[in-house]
């Protein structure tokens, strides 16, 4: 799991911080890596939760356990937001990259790299990998 976060939060985060720069040259290879590692990720994480769902049934876990619940929450809010939102703001800004110049940001991207929903889905996202995680490892709540 910690791979999968690392994959789609890293990934996010420099993809957004690249196109804040307009440097187009720069957004297109980090594209390119996003379309290798992106599906790495995404099997990663299926794993990750097949393989917690298993963890819980073998050790004993109950899996109404208030910090599981709240878990499946933030998992929950995680991929409703990767489908709707991330995916289709992926495609926009590919898009964007690909009908700016090298040496000039189309209007396209400068618009998708500024906007403030971008940041707040972003911050909003980033806190609920970093639930998933501390409830993962700290397990409170009994």
């Amino acid at each position: 799991m910690f791979a999968a976060v690392s994959i789609f939060v890293g990934q996010g985060m420099l993809s957004g911080v690249v196109a804040r720069t307009g440097d187009v040259r720069a957004m297109r290879r980090i594209l390119t890596a996003e379309d290798r590692f992106g599906p790495i990720g995404g099997g990663i994480f299926l794993l990750g939760l097949v393989f917690g769902f298993v963890t819980a049934i073998v050790g004993d876990f109950d899996l109404t356990r208030p910090w599981l619940l709240i878990a499946y929450g933030l998992v929950a809010y995680i991929l409703l937001t990767a489908f709707p939102y991330h995916a289709p703001q992926a495609a926009k800004l590919k898009a964007a990259v690909e009908a700016s110049r090298d040496q000039e940001t189309s209007e396209q991207l400068r618009a998708l790299a500024s906007a403030p929903v971008g940041n707040v889905v972003n911050a909003i996202d980033g806190l609920a990998w970093l639930g998933v995680i501390f409830l993962m490892v700290a397990k409170p709540f009994g």
